[in-house]
């Protein structure tokens, strides 16, 4: 037990880990309830009550399936590609902040150590911040016990999350980025031309929107002077005019959307599967792969699903922020209540479901693109749409961010307004440009083919 408490971060990775990691397998479960509300079917309803088993039933199936590895591959890179893909996406879950930073007051019996203070901050946690000095206390020898005791109290902050990195935005944004690799190496091991042509497109697919991805971040990265996506979600947990919560998406609703996008083109979720596509590929980057190395493919999609649904939430929603669970105005993240840290996690986890609801909901409302319409959706639309939000909330920023909102971590209501305001304008401008620019090649266009058996034949009346 003084195990743990000295090291929090080990029962937070081993919770966080498993709720997320048992949550991916009833993500199926709901994409294919979603999927049958949709299309007004029932959906899975065999396996257990409700069909919640179903998600064991799959499971058993993958372990069960014959392990089939087709001659000419790479044996290695084979194995490899599915593990990076799901070591990404277990990596970039350390830094989701999930409930604020926990404060904890400790006693401690230092009875006969040279050095009282030092003893009693060996106790505390690594990544904590220690409030104040140790206040050391003599308690009189009693008749049960014939010694005086020295004991050290010393109250301490830890953050409700596995590592606290201050540049964690940027770490999730590179470590999620790994994960193409997973894709390419898939592709070029299977030694199959459908899954090279399926890595190639999810390659140029997201290094493209990589970049309005990663502009939509700096967006929010520039408004707070931030990488460090727990001080992110703490600026948030306050209100406008007293009731309006101050999340981003309210603020940069453009941008939000943006990021929206770029997350299911990263996560390779229709309508932006053309790296899978199985009218054109048969089944891409994973068209030879079965059993559980398949699974490994499967489960770190839904994964990648949930990360970039948290990290959404914590750039754009306000994370663990919900009425009634923040702290003192001047530091809201702190809490002395164990069970308000876990009830904050709860919020921050649904709202990451809701998120991850609308990724399964879009897939079964738009169709898929075409692979030049993806493409010039990021080049000519998103790009230059993330470069002018950028210089909005720069100059947004620079004209409202006052020495005070910098030392009181917030933005008010006057830079919100302006920040709305600038997205409104960069939308309106954008559209008037799209009517502008020259359109699109027409790709879809009639062929007159001679002599072929599909001509239109000519009517009696005109043979004449």
């Amino acid at each position: 037990m003084e195990f743990l408490q000295e090291h929090p971060w080990i029962i937070i990775a081993l919770v966080a880990h498993g709720v997320i990691l048992g949550t991916v397998a009833y993500l199926i479960l709901l994409e294919r309830k979603t999927a049958s509300w949709v299309q007004d079917r029932i959906g899975p309803n065999r396996v257990g009550p409700w069909g919640l088993l179903q998600p064991i039933a799959d499971g058993l199936k993958f372990i069960l399936k014959e392990d089939y590895r087709p001659a000419g591959t790479d044996k290695v890179l084979f194995s490899v590609a599915p593990c990076v893909m799901i070591l990404v996406i277990i990596i970039s879950i350390a830094v989701l902040p999930w409930g604020g930073e926990h404060q904890v007051t400790r006693t401690i019996d230092v009875t006969g150590q040279v050095d009282a203070r030092a003893e009693a901050m060996s106790h505390v946690p690594s990544v904590a911040d220690v409030i104040g000095e140790p206040k050391i206390e003599t308690i009189p020898a009693t008749e049960e016990d014939g010694t005086a005791r020295t004991m050290a109290s010393i109250t301490y902050r830890y953050p409700f999350q596995i590592a606290k990195l201050n540049i964690g935005v940027l770490f999730i944004l590179g470590v999620l980025s790994l994960a193409v690799y997973g894709v390419v190496l898939g592709g070029w091991a299977s030694n199959n031309k459908y899954s090279f042509l399926g890595g190639l497109r999810a390659t140029a697919q997201m290094v493209s929107y990589e970049i309005p991805l990663g502009l939509s971040v700096l967006c929010i990265v520039i408004m707070f002077g931030t990488l460090d996506l727990g001080e992110i979600v703490e600026r948030q947990a306050h209100y406008w005019v007293g009731f309006i919560p101050a999340w981003n998406v309210f603020t940069q609703p453009v941008t939000f959307l943006m990021f929206l996008i770029c997350i299911h083109a990263e996560a390779n979720r229709a309508p932006f599967d053309l790296a899978e596509c199985e009218q054109e590929l048969v089944g891409g980057y994973h068209t030879e792969y079965s059993a559980m190395r398949f699974a490994l493919f499967f489960l770190a999609e839904y994964a990648g699903m949930i990360t970039t649904s948290a990290v959404c939430v914590a750039l754009f929603f306000g994370g663990w922020h919900f009425p009634g669970l923040s702290g003192p105005s001047d530091h809201p993240a702190v809490t002395t209540s164990l069970l308000i840290c876990l009830l904050r996690s709860g919020i921050f986890f649904g709202k990451t479901i809701a998120i991850i609801f609308i990724f399964m909901w879009v897939r079964w409302s738009l169709p898929r693109f075409r692979f030049d319409q993806l493409m010039m959706l990021a080049w000519r639309a998103l790009i230059p749409m993330s470069l002018a939000m950028l210089m909005v909330t720069a100059v947004v920023v620079y004209f409202f961010g006052t020495e005070g909102h910098r030392a009181h971590m917030r933005v008010g209501g006057k830079m919100a307004l302006a920040l709305l305001v600038g997205n409104l304008i960069v939308l309106a401008v954008s559209m008037f440009i799209s009517r502008l620019l020259p359109p699109a090649p027409e790709t879809n266009r009639r062929l007159k083919v001679v002599g072929s058996r599909f001509t239109q034949a000519p009517l009696p009346a005109s043979m004449n």
